[in-house]
C-alpha cells in the first residue's frame, strides 16, 4: 500500500533532516522562489497589503518594485483610492535611499 506524504509532511521532513530551521525558513524560500518565477506577483501583494492598510504608499510602491508615480498610476486604473501618508521613519528611510538627504 502507498501512501502520499503531505505537503506537511514534506515541510517537516525537511526541518527534521536539518536542511531548514524552521517551516518559516521554508515559506521564506518558497516565497521567494515564487516571486523570482512570477515577479507580477509582487504587485498583487503590493495592492493588497495597501488596500488592507498593511503598508503605506511608499512600502506598496517598494514591495511592487514601482516608482511611487507608477505605484499610484496602477491603483488609480484599478479604481483604489490614495492614502497619501506613512511613517516619518519610512519617509527618511526612502530620501535616504534616493540621496536626497
Amino acid at each position: 500500500m502507498t501512501i502520499m506524504a503531505s505537503k506537511n509532511d514534506e515541510i517537516d521532513a525537511l526541518v527534521r533532516s536539518e536542511i531548514y530551521k524552521s517551516r518559516e525558513e521554508i515559506i521564506t524560500d518558497a516565497m521567494r522562489a515564487l516571486l523570482s518565477m512570477r515577479p507580477g506577483l509582487r504587485i498583487e501583494i503590493a495592492v493588497d497589503l495597501y488596500r488592507n492598510e498593511k503598508v503605506s504608499l511608499w512600502k506598496a510602491a517598494e514591495i511592487a518594485g514601482l516608482c511611487m508615480e507608477e505605484f499610484k498610476d496602477l491603483l488609480c486604473a484599478r479604481s483604489i483610492k490614495i492614502e497619501i501618508g506613512g511613517t516619518e521613519e519610512e519617509s527618511l528611510s526612502r530620501l535616504a535611499r534616493l540621496g536626497l538627504l
